[in-house]
């Protein structure tokens, strides 16, 4: 396991987890909701996963952060700069969704 669990992803690392984001079947997207209401309930900011705002507080140097990075990298290796992609791949569908709304000029 890396020293430190948070590897920044390459361009092309990022694209895909993007891709795979934007994929999600129905359970898995229900999962990232409750993953988020979770988060909102804990002081995080709305449409963000536990995962993206644990790996953001490690990038900080905050032991919670860290912690919980070290403890997600168990299931999944970067786990964190992962999660952090598939919630900027969620927003930007919901920006497009909402640009093509009409709802804006």
């Amino acid at each position: 396991m890396n020293v430190d669990p948070i590897t920044p992803l390459t361009p092309a690392q990022v694209a895909q987890q993007q891709a795979q984001a934007a994929k999600e079947g129905y359970l898995h997207r229900d999962l990232v909701a409750l993953d988020q209401t979770a988060n909102v309930f804990l002081g995080g900011k709305p449409d963000e996963t536990i995962s993206a705002r644990a790996a953001r507080a490690d990038e900080k140097g905050r032991w919670w952060g860290r912690v919980m990075s070290r403890f997600l990298d168990f299931f999944q290796s970067d786990h964190g700069p992962k999660a952090q992609a598939g919630d900027v791949e969620r927003a930007k569908a919901v920006e497009s969704l909402e640009d093509e709304s009409g709802g804006f000029q």
